[in-house]
């Protein structure tokens, strides 16, 4: 019985002992859900902008967070010429990738152009597509 008793007390207080824990934990949730709040409603900083961008603050594509992107410093000291080039060249280039890719759909799916590729007279799709078509065993004569 004695050992009964002592086996009751211990278990008595290991329960308690949980309970604490878990009101620390509870207590350490709130807190940690309360700081993570209040970190939303501190001031934001305020990111200082390059003098030599300003120019082009007011352009298409200025975010206003962040202001003219510009991390390789192509446009320092640049003149509007300058930036209409390179908005220019930029759209040039993005164009002839989507060309590419669906390029490479149609090819990888079957479909082929028409007639010789070469004056032999293979065909299109005798030839493979993507880099082996430039390099490899099969790949397109020069």
């Amino acid at each position: 019985e004695k050992t009964a008793n002592r086996f009751r007390k211990l278990r008595n207080k290991l329960s308690q002992i949980r309970i604490l824990k878990r009101k620390e934990t509870m207590k350490l949730i709130i807190a940690a859900t309360l700081a993570a709040s209040a970190a939303a409603f501190a001031p934001a900083k305020v990111a200082q902008t390059s003098t030599s961008l300003n120019a082009f603050e007011d352009e298409l594509g200025a975010q206003p967070p962040l202001g003219f992107f510009d991390p390789l410093g192509m446009l320092t000291d640049a003149d509007q010429e300058r930036f209409d080039r390179l908005r220019y060249v930029e759209v040039k280039h993005g164009r002839i990738c989507q060309l590419a890719f669906l390029g490479q759909i149609v090819t990888r799916n079957g479909i082929h152009l028409p007639g010789p590729i070469d004056m032999a007279g293979d065909s299109f799709d005798s030839y493979p597509n993507g880099i082996a078509a430039l390099f490899g065993d099969n790949a397109i004569p020069q």
